[in-house]
């Protein structure tokens, strides 16, 4: 099981995040962007930290994705498949061109996970070509497992289509919770060891990740600026306009300030 208290203290690092962006659900929320050209679309490294609300009402809920509407688009979801799993993926020409599916369920609306997704498609190992880490860990237990042929391009993310973080680039799959320190960075497989470190008491926390080389199309969106919440802070400019986002979805919880919630697992075992 993944840790669930991602903040105790540390003997590593003092870095602080001091907001999130909360994205509810009803407001139809997202930070979207279209690149005028294409990066790097066969290696990127998606990183982000998330707080879990309600589940929506079509139990999907989209943490980013990109494409176009119908035949070409993926990203990456928890409850795809209606049992709260997390599932990376493209879609394109009708079918699955790769997916992976968890058999981790992720519940715990009292904790932050941190995510990262990794395209890395001009590794000669199949099972690297796609990669996905919770907590620092590698995810290596699926229920669906099938990865991108060599030298893949994503025909989605990276690419000249609509890029949106918290909903579905085609159909209302909206992200319900908070997010913070949401990174891409283009051209380069990171592990999560860049964005995160664990503590003497061995619980995942974040690091600094100003200094990383973020690429082209690399962004790092923090929400600092309460009135321009999709405000790049990479230095590469790749702001993404915020749609059903106001001032006052920028909030003060966040992975180094855990604010406690009603956990409804409590009393289920299973957290």
């Amino acid at each position: 099981m993944f840790s669930n208290e991602l903040w105790q203290k540390s003997g590593v690092s003092t870095y602080s995040i001091d907001q999130s962006i909360r994205f509810n659900d009803p407001d139809n929320p997202k930070l979207g962007k279209t690149f005028s050209g294409a990066g790097t679309e066969e290696t990127w490294t998606f990183s982000c930290w998330i707080k879990l609300g309600v589940e929506t009402s079509n139990n999907r809920r989209m943490i980013f994705s990109a494409g176009s509407a119908g035949s070409n688009y993926g990203g990456a979801e928890i409850g795809s498949a209606g049992d709260n799993s997390l599932e990376f993926y493209n879609y394109a020409g009708g079918s699955y061109a790769w997916r992976l599916v968890t058999t981790q369920q992720f519940r715990d609306p009292s904790a932050w996970y941190h995510l990262v997704f990794i395209s890395d498609t001009t590794n000669a190992v199949s099972s690297e070509r796609a990669r996905i880490y919770v907590n620092g860990q590698r995810v290596t237990s699926f229920s669906t497992a099938s990865y991108p042929s060599a030298s893949y391009a994503s025909n989605f993310w990276m690419g000249t289509t609509e890029h949106e973080i918290g909903t579905s680039i085609f159909t209302t799959q909206n992200f319900d919770g908070y997010m913070a320190e949401i990174v891409n960075i283009d051209g380069t497989a990171y592990g999560p060891e860049n964005f995160g470190e664990y503590s003497d008491d061995g619980i995942w926390i974040p690091k600094d990740v100003s200094g990383l080389t973020f690429g082209t199309n690399g962004f790092y969106i923090d929400g600092r600026d309460s009135s321009d919440l999709g405000d790049d802070e990479s230095g590469q400019g790749n702001d993404f306009t915020a749609s059903g986002l106001a001032a006052h979805d920028q909030v003060l919880d966040t992975p180094t300030n855990n604010f406690a919630v009603y956990n409804i697992l409590y009393n289920v075992g299973d957290v």
